[in-house]
């Protein structure tokens, strides 16, 4: 069966927006606001345009539809948001477009609701626990302070590991996989925004070079581990997405060491 809510999106969501319950809130609304706006400006447009035209058409009102309300959203409740993590739900805002495109929810608005509403759940629920675990706090609300909490757990490293895992506990509720869904499209835009790892010795043009070979690095050791996991047997629920996203969450553990 196929999957209603967008994965892919979703991934990318949490990687960027799952150190706080609060932002974690924000975004899963933002998401699934943007899956069922590019669902219904395909089935608008579907009978009155040509394909490469709907294509286009749904791919940059459903981005700048995603990067607008982000800006908004983020600004009233107060929240950071540099450029590159602007740029990144712009990203969101396309992966849900080409999740629509592709026919996966078929004008199901119910169980697109209902699947996204289980994915954000687990989303929230999850960013509780890292936002507990990285500075005590609950909405931003001090709670308990513990010798065991540690920053580390508001880092890149866990949010690939989040993903990984909401996704993971999303497929179990709904008996369903990731299979067939493509996570260089989450790797990739993640690697080019947040990298693992700085080159602080280079200067002038070969800091570009550093810059370059920061992005480059990660990208090639998820191929690696991706060609590697084909061969792999996880369960039903972990196939795919979740298991590549968690793959590249320790790439990230192993290359922040250095």
């Amino acid at each position: 069966m196929k999957l209603r809510y967008p994965a892919e999106a979703f991934a990318l969501g949490i990687i960027l927006f799952s150190a706080g319950m609060k932002e974690a809130f924000a975004a899963g609304i933002l998401v699934i606001l943007t899956a069922v706006f590019a669902e219904f400006l395909k089935n608008l447009l579907e009978n009155a345009v040509p394909a490469w035209s709907l294509t286009l058409c749904v791919l940059i009102a459903s981005g700048v539809f995603c990067a607008s309300a982000c800006q908004i959203g983020f600004a009233y409740l107060g929240l950071p948001l540099s450029v590159g993590t602007w740029l990144m739900s712009l990203i969101v805002g396309l992966l849900c477009a080409r999740h629509a495109l592709s026919g996966n929810i078929e004008n199901e608005y119910g169980e697109l609701f209902f699947e996204s509403a289980v994915a954000w759940g687990f989303w929230i629920l999850l960013a509780i626990i890292r936002e507990f675990m990285g500075s005590g706090t609950i909405f931003g609300n001090p709670v308990f302070q513990n010798p065991i909490q540690s920053k580390i757990f508001l880092e890149s490293t866990f949010a690939f590991l989040t993903a990984g895992l909401v996704l993971a506990f999303t497929n179990v509720f709904l008996k369903k996989n990731c299979r067939g869904f493509n996570s260089l499209l989450v790797v990739i835009p993640t690697a080019v925004f947040i990298r693992p790892f700085t080159i602080s010795s280079f200067t002038g043009f070969a800091e570009y070079l550093g810059i370059a070979w920061t992005i480059i690095v990660p990208i090639l050791l998820f191929l690696s581990v991706k060609q590697t996991l084909k061969f792999s047997q996880p369960g039903k629920a972990y196939r795919g997405l979740p298991t590549d996203l968690m793959a590249a969450g320790f790439i990230y553990m192993i290359l922040s060491i250095y």
